[in-house]
């Protein structure tokens, strides 16, 4: 009778850590920079880099209204969608898409992206499918799947920033930055 005891209450302790692993994984929240599924070896996809700041397009305006802002000072969200269109094949650059995204009223009165409305730049090859809090089990699924994932992140300072992840090196997500760490290469985000 004890061993049967000690056999079911294994089998419940090892159900629970199942359960909880599963919960870690696939629960949408804010996530810490390192975690999900181990990676054996290292993942990193050919993002191509695009610099907020390149002088052919940092003071552009953004949606074309000034208040907005620039693309040099606020453009990461419309460098990272240029950078995983490039990516894919698409012809792009962060001005072009800022143009495109200006004609189809593609920003909201913040001068945030409208992430759906710049998946028409190229609709028969790029589609919106998910926008919301993320899960490690999607990033992951994404990246063995060999499709980059573009994240918001909050610097120290307070600012949202956003970021390409291109990569993962065991429990370490690998970033491309469009803005100031643009310089580092492919690099953990930590």
């Amino acid at each position: 009778m004890k061993r049967r005891w000690f056999f079911i209450s294994f089998l419940l302790v090892l159900l629970i850590a199942a359960l909880a692993v599963h919960i870690d994984r696939s629960w949408k929240r804010k996530l810490s920079p390192r975690g999900g599924r181990y990676f054996f070896h290292r993942v990193e996809l050919a993002v191509p880099s695009f610099r907020q700041s390149d002088e052919k397009w940092r003071d552009d305006s953004l949606g074309g209204v000034e208040a907005n802002g620039t693309l040099g000072g606020e453009g990461c969200a419309v460098a990272a969608a240029a950078m995983v269109f490039k990516f894919y094949g698409i012809g792009t650059d962060p001005q072009q898409l800022n143009w495109f995204l200006t004609s189809v009223d593609g920003y909201t009165d913040h001068g945030w992206i409208y992430w759906d409305r710049a998946a028409w730049w190229a609709p028969d090859r790029v589609r919106h499918t998910y926008e919301d809090l993320a899960s490690y089990q999607l990033i992951d699924s994404n990246l063995a799947h060999g499709n980059p994932v573009i994240v918001r992140v909050r610097l120290p300072s307070g600012v949202t920033h956003f970021v390409v992840i291109a990569g993962k090196d065991g429990f370490d997500y690998l970033v491309r930055d469009p803005g100031a760490g643009s310089a580092k290469g492919l690099y953990p985000l930590r």
